[in-house]
């Protein structure tokens, strides 16, 4: 039997989506918003501000700078040998050559233009830019299945998409489980931050790293039921040292009195983590594309797919201090946050990178660690702007939008979604043609509401997962252990979080979220598991919102169809790799 097939039968994902309600209150700033001030200008001692008298209170879901600039990039995947920690060379998927991929920068309100190039030898491949918004974009969101075709080996594909959003992501491949083979990079949307800094130090991804080819391990991790494998180590910004002492430490180079502006993203297959900066606390100003209300902390959780904005300061002794990548265990979930077999070493390196005060010296650092509680929990944020949903509604009260009965729920062990490569959701959507249960579509049909929905966790052993939505952040309006708590007000008096990659707990009890995702962007888009190997097994489903009017939003279709055409020329020539997974 096939591999995947044999997992249907053998896993219990008895993940549960249920859609509660809709058409409550529109979005709107805690405080109303600043009229414009042109004289407002960016620097260390104005960061509130940006230009043209847009600033940080912008209200940047409806309005946004029209720059009239575009930035180009040019990306072409290879088959590439790295070695990023010394351990030893493997053939990997990278972009122009390096890991990470080169960083994708531009200003708030500029055009984005992104030509890829597959020279991948037998892989499709698609780029998808995690967290864009996509606003009257959603055929460049550069997921296969959903929004295109995978881009055959020796096609290439231009992404277009405006920069409605400031802050810090990251592109990966949404083939398979591809972007553990190298196919990542980050992207820099420069605007306006709630606090002040110097200087920008620019993006640090983290990642896990295997040493095993990502495909070896996929075919494990689809035919053997239990605990994902542990990686082998973590790399920070592409770097490591191994167990023996080879490779090297990242450094990143500091000035005494100045602060610092530092990029966080969680670019891993499977692993949360926690990151601290030894003797300096960090302002956390953004989380997700979303700014926020600044506040410090010393034990920074990070879970993949998300990305925090931090500023610290260099006011210490200069020396050099260790920036420590810590994984959420020995915690409560342990392992089932992820894992990698280099914490465990006898004798183990320290994990993360080198903060280095000029004139530190070339030594290795003796500063101290700070507490770590180890747990598989989401940081508590504040966003600049609050949402509120009025009326005091009860969760038990509101009205069903679809299906039969008061709640509609999908059992993915029971409907796995599986990407239809030839035949992408837009194509379906374009044709008129009904959608096939192994799409795992929902509607959202109506305009500019609010659907509520609960996503409950009773997979055994009960693991965490990064619930990530495309096309769109969302409220949080709670999450806990345990059943959802059907009957409680979540509304009266609340200020959600809001971000586009959120944790369902895992415990013992189970575990559940309340999102909030309001319809104000037509299109069809993924909702899924950041952890690599869970949308491998299917773990994702996908909204299609205010379908009859995505035709007359998006661009023209013809890229796509010219792409599906060379995507089953090349399928049908046989000369590529198996499908094994779900697709995404």
């Amino acid at each position: 039997m096939h591999p995947f097939l044999c997992l249907r039968n053998k896993l219990l994902l008895f993940t549960t989506f249920a859609v509660l309600g809709q058409s409550l209150s529109q979005p709107v700033h805690e405080t109303g918003f600043a009229k414009r001030n042109a004289s407002c200008q960016n620097g260390p001692d104005s960061r509130n501000c940006w230009s043209d008298g847009f600033d940080i209170n912008t209200n940047y879901y409806e309005e946004w700078p029209s720059t009239g600039n575009t930035v180009t990039y040019d990306l072409t995947l290879t088959e590439t040998p790295c070695n990023p920690d010394g351990h030893g060379s493997k053939t990997c998927q990278l972009v122009n050559g390096q890991y990470p991929g080169p960083t994708i920068r531009a200003n708030w309100g500029d055009k984005i233009q992104v030509t890829v190039h597959n020279n991948l030898q037998v892989n499709g491949t698609s780029l998808h830019w995690h967290g864009v918004r996509q606003l009257g974009s959603n055929e460049m969101d550069g997921t296969n299945g959903v929004t295109e075709c995978p881009l055959a080996a020796g096609d290439s594909k231009t992404y277009t998409f405006t920069a409605t959003q400031y802050g810090t992501s990251w592109y990966h491949s949404h083939h398979t489980a591809q972007y553990g083979q190298g196919i990542v990079g980050a992207i820099v949307i420069d605007g306006p931050a709630t606090a002040n800094y110097d200087e920008d130090l620019g993006t640090l991804p983290l990642s896990d790293w295997y040493y095993s080819s990502i495909y070896d391990v996929l075919y494990t991790v689809m035919d053997v039921p239990g605990p994902l494998p542990p990686a082998d180590n973590v790399l920070v910004n592409g770097t490591m040292v191994d167990g023996d002492g080879n490779g090297q430490y990242q450094k990143i180079s500091v000035q005494p009195g100045k602060k610092y502006r530092l990029r966080i993203a969680n670019t891993a297959m499977d692993h949360m983590f926690h990151v601290s900066l030894d003797g300096h606390p960090f302002t956390v100003i953004e989380a997700d594309f979303v700014p926020i209300k600044p506040y410090q902390t010393t034990d920074l959780k990070i879970n993949v797919g998300q990305r925090y904005d931090v500023i610290f300061e260099a006011n210490q002794a200069a020396n050099n201090y260790w920036l420590r990548v810590a994984p959420a265990a020995p915690g409560p979930q342990g392992p089932l946050c992820g894992f990698a077999a280099i914490y465990s070493k006898e004798n183990a390196p320290v994990v993360g990178a080198i903060v280095s005060y000029d004139g530190a010296g070339d030594g290795l650092p003796t500063s101290t660690a700070y507490a770590n509680d180890g747990s598989c929990s989401d940081e508590v944020i504040d966003p600049w702007f609050i949402t509120p949903m009025s009326g005091g509604y009860k969760i038990d009260a509101l009205n069903v939008t679809f299906g039969a009965g008061q709640v509609v729920n999908w059992f993915i062990n029971g409907s796995t979604m599986i990407a239809d490569w030839e035949n992408p959701t837009l194509a379906f959507i374009r044709d008129q043609k009904p959608f096939t249960s192994s799409m795992n579509v929902v509607q959202m049909p109506e305009a500019n509401s609010w659907y509520l929905w609960v996503i409950e966790n009773a997979l055994f052993p009960i693991s965490p997962h990064p619930i990530h939505l495309h096309g769109h952040d969302f409220e949080i309006l709670g999450s806990g252990e345990g059943p959802f708590p059907w009957g409680t007000d979540f509304f009266t008096g609340a200020k959600p979080q809001r971000r586009d990659v959120a944790t369902l707990p895992g415990t013992s009890n189970g575990g559940w979220l309340l999102l909030g995702v309001y319809t104000n962007n037509p299109g069809a888009w993924l909702m899924h598991c950041h952890i690599g190997w869970h949308v491998s097994q299917g773990l994702s489903m996908q909204f299609v919102e205010r379908q009859s009017e995505i035709l007359n939003t998006v661009g023209s279709l013809d890229d796509m169809t010219k792409g599906c055409s060379a995507w089953t020329a090349y399928w049908n020539s046989g000369d590529h790799g198996a499908k094994i997974d779900s697709g995404y």
